[in-house]
């Protein structure tokens, strides 16, 4: 199991690697020198990425878990559980495009505008009743060194649902095939439950 390029310079060292079929899963777990974890959960059958979360160590005490892809369970989701009908964001790709959805927003669909701040590198969610904001950075894009483009990202809204997207450029799809044939190989294995398929240190 390769670690994905420089996909995670902002963690110390070169990472210890292991993969296990864990839930029906196949979990992918680097540990880094400074303790940190970054761990990937993917479908075992397409290889879709499900969830990646990360928790850092910093004097000797552990952060939370952050979820960069994919939900908390609900026990960890915090002041989410006050309320359900507060927005939901959330990160959730398909295989040619980042995609972020924020749910529970319940206002006319001609309100929303999605923008590329090309200053700050970021994307800016607002509305023209300013009932909503939000701004994010692609991490993805970020490590690998790239920058958003204006005009790239666009957005759907339907069932209280909005749905931003922004394409994966060429080095990001380049990577993700490497680690599906990787994962093809994994799989002519017939790989069961409780399965450590690999340790790299």
């Amino acid at each position: 199991m390769q670690s994905s390029n420089n996909q995670y310079l902002q963690f110390v060292g070169k990472p210890h690697i292991t993969a296990v079929i864990a839930g029906g899963r196949r979990r992918v777990n680097y540990t880094f020198e400074d303790k940190s974890e970054l761990v990937e959960e993917y479908d075992i059958n397409n290889h879709e990425l499900i969830s990646r979360k990360w928790k850092r160590v910093s004097n000797i005490k552990e952060s939370q878990w952050i979820y960069e892809v994919g939900e908390a369970p609900i026990d960890q989701q915090g002041e989410l559980k006050l309320s359900n009908a507060n927005p939901i964001f959330v990160r959730k790709d398909t295989p040619q495009h980042f995609q972020y959805r924020v749910r529970n927003l319940n206002y006319p669909e001609d309100v929303y505008k999605v923008e590329v701040d090309e200053n700050t590198q970021e994307i800016v969610i607002r509305t023209s009743n300013k009932k909503y904001y939000k701004r994010f950075a692609i991490p993805d894009m970020r490590r690998a060194n790239l920058k958003l483009e204006q005009g790239k990202v666009t957005h759907v809204y339907k069932n209280n649902t909005l749905i931003v997207s922004y394409p994966k450029p060429d080095q990001i799809l380049e990577r993700e095939y490497q680690i599906r044939q990787e994962f093809d190989k994994l799989n002519k294995k017939k790989p069961k439950e409780g399965d450590l398929e690999c340790v790299q240190q």
